[in-house]
């Protein structure tokens, strides 16, 4: 008595490996779009403004504190690779100045090339060294009455 096997004929195989690999392309798309997912959450989560201490914003131009005098300080920190502290103040314009002049090159308040600004500045601080932790510092002056004025400042990196 003989028995005879049956095989798969070679289209039968080539099936087979088209399926195996139908699914395995699936299962890795899959786990690719989960793991973009859980990055672009991650990305998300950590670009969210999250309210600072204004003092952080000084310290990291290298001063002390904020100008003399600033009240109604509010700031907000947003970071990820890169960060920003970002604020608005009401301070005197003399005390604002008196501070600018003590930054690294000391930066005088002018008129152009403001957006949405009375007068600006954009201070460079990468050539100072270890003493900054930013790079960069603007300062605006988005409104001024009577010698006070309404401030928009950012330190960052880039």
């Amino acid at each position: 008595m003989s028995t005879s096997r049956r095989t798969l004929p070679w289209w039968g195989w080539a099936l087979v490996a088209v399926a195996v690999f139908v699914v395995i392309t699936v299962i890795g798309l899959i786990g690719l779009v989960g793991l973009l997912a859980t990055f672009d959450s991650d990305v998300r989560s950590s670009a969210e403004p999250t309210k600072a201490d204004c003092a952080d914003l000084a310290q990291s131009v290298g001063q002390s504190g904020l100008p003399t005098g600033a009240s109604a300080a509010t700031c907000t920190y947003l970071g990820f690779q890169d960060w920003r502290i970002e604020g608005t103040m009401t301070v005197s314009r003399a005390d604002l100045d008196a501070w600018l002049s003590q930054l690294p090159g000391a930066p005088v308040l002018g008129e152009t090339g403001c957006t949405d600004a009375v007068a600006c500045v954009q201070v460079d601080l990468t050539q100072v060294g270890d003493e900054v932790d930013a790079h960069y510092l603007d300062v605006a002056v988005v409104s001024e009455t009577d010698g006070v004025a309404e401030v928009r400042i950012a330190a960052f990196t880039t």
